[in-house]
């Protein structure tokens, strides 16, 4: 359960620490003006965090990376965390994988083709892998449901895709979030992202703090800037439901938080140098 519930809260640290701002000049470290990153500047990245909490400073890892995928206009990005050391014995080498397949739109916007979430551990001498799988049909405006276990299709089920908001998957999302989708980043904004939460519309909201709000964490240096997300606690199993990210001068998600994690305490990311 506790694994379970850190791997949760590490797809949300990596999805907030996703909201990477171009490179902001060293005389402003307070405000990092964002333009929209282009797409094409975006394949081929691939960042590297280091996780911790509680006394283990490196507890797990994780990795996002962006790249093209095989028809034109299409692009699939892959999050993956994994525990380390005793942790990962004790968890029987879990990984956390999260694959999202998604095209890009006439209207500029990436819209999810196929998302898999894929949870693998050791039993015995081999890896087992179970894997939940959505196909979005946007002619048909229903997604397809699979859920497979032992390379073997354990349930199947179809349902409604909602048309009165545009609903992404959390990966989708934010790459949309960096490509200016949602408007340009900047401190004092607020951001309104309508997400799917199993079958259920959910939301996750971002807001760019301004300096005079920031908290005292230890943390986060000074200069940068601070964003915090905010999701359904339930989601994630937070006690406080929200993620503080904060860039560095060169605009990059360098730290992160994910607060109050039942069990945990306060999950820790760092942008590995």
């Amino acid at each position: 359960m506790t694994f379970s519930i850190l791997t949760r809260c590490l797809v949300l640290l990596f999805a907030a620490l996703l909201l990477a701002a171009p490179a902001a000049a060293e005389t402003q470290p307070a405000e990092i003006p964002q333009g929209p990153a282009s797409l094409e500047s975006l394949v081929g990245e691939s960042l590297s965090y280091d996780i911790a909490f509680l006394w283990f400073d490196r507890l797990a890892k994780g990795r996002l990376s962006f790249s093209a995928a095989e028809e034109p206009n299409t692009y699939r990005a892959v999050l993956e965390a994994r525990t380390l050391g005793v942790a990962a014995w004790l968890t029987r080498d879990q990984v956390q994988r999260y694959v999202s397949l998604m095209e890009l739109t006439p209207e500029g916007r990436l819209r999810p083709l196929v998302y898999e979430s894929h949870v693998i551990k050791k039993k015995k001498k081999k890896r087992i892998d179970r894997v939940k799988k959505y196909t979005f049909d946007y002619e048909g405006q229903e997604i397809g449901y699979q859920q497979f276990r032992k390379g073997k299709l354990a349930k199947e089920k179809t349902f409604p895709l909602p048309d009165d908001k545009d609903v992404q998957y959390i990966l989708t999302a934010f790459f949309n979030f960096r490509i200016g989708v949602y408007g340009p980043v900047e401190a004092g904004g607020r951001y309104v992202i309508p997400t799917m939460r199993r079958q259920e519309v959910s939301e996750i909201v971002i807001e760019m703090l301004r300096p005079e709000l920031w908290r005292d964490h230890r943390f986060f240096p000074r200069g940068g800037l601070l964003g915090q997300v905010t999701v359904d606690p339930e989601v994630f199993d937070t006690g406080g439901g929200s993620v503080f990210v904060w860039f560095d001068a060169k605009g990059r998600p360098a730290r992160g938080i994910v607060e109050n994690i039942i069990g945990l305490g306060d999950v820790r990311g760092k942008l590995r140098r």
